[in-house]
């Protein structure tokens, strides 16, 4: 319960790496922030679980519940070109998340196979 509470906090934070790369740098920076600040959050977060790329699903959707919220927002309220510009590269962005927790499942079964 508490990773997920977490996940959710380190989604809301997410949302304001890409607002404030995106107002100052633009979108591609925007999204190479977001997908490495969400890989690395997911990381962490799954760090020490062999099988996590499979079994955190709950993790990783609490991760990014936030993003997907702001998606469906901008559905509802942007304009079209708003929503496939900027709402594209938020959820193609959290593919991090899943790649997070690949590496993550991939570095525990490398400490297991080491210690036998």
């Amino acid at each position: 319960m508490l990773r997920m509470s977490v996940g959710v906090l380190l989604g809301v934070l997410s949302f304001l790496v890409y607002m404030f790369v995106f107002e100052s740098a633009g979108l591609l920076p925007a999204f190479i922030a977001v997908a490495t600040f969400l890989f690395v959050c997911q990381f962490l977060l799954s760090r020490g679980h062999a099988d996590a790329h499979r079994r955190d699903w709950r993790v990783m959707v609490a991760l990014a519940a936030p993003l997907l919220v702001v998606v469906l927002i901008m559905v509802v309220v942007e304009r079209r070109e708003v929503v496939l510009a900027q709402g594209s590269v938020i959820l193609i962005a959290c593919a991090g998340i899943y790649a997070g927790a690949a590496v993550a499942s991939l570095a525990a079964r490398r400490t297991v196979a080491r210690r036998h």
